[in-house]
């Protein structure tokens, strides 16, 4: 699934900046194209199987369009791969990876500030979904661009578990969830749970979606962190109630029972959990006027009704190595894959959403049958509520710290408000020292 692009790939700061103490000094120069000779590029991807098919036979398309740039496309490179050829002597052109490897590769040097690039040639960057954009910026320039992205803004609801409880509708704001929940859990003459109608943190902790949906944010632009903010901290509280009303050890044990997802016991599609995060790539044969799973958009603070559509942005990211010979050329071909035609395609086969505006409203998109489950997502990828975490150095540091105090204050071992005071003093100074 694409969700899993977002997961951390960490590679200590000082064994990154060892890794690539060659490329500091290369020149960031690039052969230009030319017209009378053919400039060979080699792009990189970590996919495997019919991701990594759609993206051969979209590099097969342009190769033919052209006899400028020829580009070998190579699938399967994941991150490590990925690092030991660009310190090498052979780094490759163009490359896809984990967005959140952006930031760190960048400090060490190994990827191309694509600023002159874009305003050379005059590439137009507004194009582009802003969340998706941003999550390529590094002190706010552009060091790479999404090729995708996945996002989760919705609400996913077993529509028979509702029937059964005499609901009709999906909730709109949180305050009715939370309610909700409670009408959708049932327990057996012993008090275990056998249905629950809500888990904050299935099927894991997202300490990047909840302070989107209560309009939260990690920091302020100039280096201050911002997670201990009052939005930050309700959105913590609030999945803390569900562990105070359902019992700590009541919902583990519940989870501990509960079956695989993509499964024929998943709890989703038995009904045993009423309600989830909805990402776009997930039960989409589930899903419709015919499906078990209904789709609406994810609930709201009842106190702030401007944060409608609100919801996370999760990007595949793709970048120039700073040691590429032939940057322009990757460029070249960096715009091809923005281009509306291609961004269509891409989405259409691999059930994912484009990063172009306006690629969100053509036709052959939307009225595609084959990405029919996925209308709701195009429709709501132009919300201007949706966010994500921002790229830094010190991100994949940052999430971890998240992570741990995030799980231990919505299992009531801490308050929502000493545990991202917690995260700010441990990672105030790490962010001090980026900025030196």
């Amino acid at each position: 699934m694409q969700r899993n692009m977002t997961k951390p790939f960490k590679l200590g700061r000082a064994a990154l900046a060892l890794l690539f103490a060659s490329a500091l000094g290369v020149s960031a120069c690039s052969n230009a194209t030319s017209s009378k000779e053919t400039v060979e590029i080699q792009f990189w991807n970590p996919f495997t199987g019919d991701t990594a098919a759609v993206v051969d036979d979209i590099v097969e398309k342009y190769n033919a369009s052209q006899t400028n740039i020829s580009v070998k496309s190579l699938s399967n490179q994941d991150p490590q791969k990925q690092l030991t050829a660009i310190s090498g002597g052979n780094a490759p052109d163009l490359v896809i990876t984990y967005w959140n490897n952006v930031g760190p590769w960048s400090e060490a040097g190994a990827v191309q500030n694509l600023e002159s690039l874009v305003q050379s040639s005059d590439f137009d960057a507004s194009r582009i979904i802003p969340a998706a954009l941003d999550r390529m910026k590094v002190d706010g320039e552009i060091h790479g661009f999404p090729i995708s992205m996945s996002m989760a803004n919705k609400l996913f609801y077993n529509k028979k578990a509702f029937a059964d409880a005499g609901l009709s509708a999906p909730p709109e704001t949180l305050e009715q969830m939370f309610e909700y929940a409670k009408r959708l859990t049932k327990k057996d003459g012993a008090g275990n749970l056998t249905q629950i109608g809500f888990i904050p943190d299935y099927p894991w902790i997202d300490n990047v979606f909840w302070p989107i949906i209560f309009g939260g944010s990690w920091d302020d632009g100039n280096g201050k962190l911002t997670a201990n903010q009052k939005a930050n901290v309700d959105s913590i509280a609030y999945q803390a109630q569900y562990y105070q009303e359902f019992g700590v050890d009541g919902i583990n044990k519940f989870k501990s029972g509960m079956g695989q997802m993509n499964t024929p016991q998943d709890p989703i599609i038995t009904g045993d959990l009423a309600m989830m995060i909805g990402w776009e790539n997930w039960y989409n044969d589930k899903r419709g006027e015919n499906g078990e799973i209904g789709v609406a958009p994810f609930p709201y603070p009842e106190a702030r009704p401007e944060l409608k559509q609100s919801g996370m942005v999760s990007p595949v990211a793709m970048f120039i190595p700073s040691k590429s010979k032939r940057q322009e050329a990757a460029w070249e071909f960096m715009q091809y894959l923005l281009s509306e035609e291609v961004q269509i395609e891409y989405a259409i086969r691999n059930k994912t959403i484009p990063v172009l505006l306006g690629a969100l409203d053509n036709p052959e998109l939307t009225e595609n049958e084959s990405t029919a489950s996925l209308k709701e997502f195009f429709e709501s990828a132009k919300s201007p509520n949706l966010n994500g975490f921002p790229n830094s150095i010190y991100i994949n540091e940052y999430l971890q710290a998240l992570n741990e105090e995030t799980e231990k204050a919505i299992k009531g071992q801490i308050s929502a408000q000493e545990a991202m005071d917690a995260v700010v003093a441990k990672m105030q100074p790490k962010a001090d020292a980026a900025k030196k």
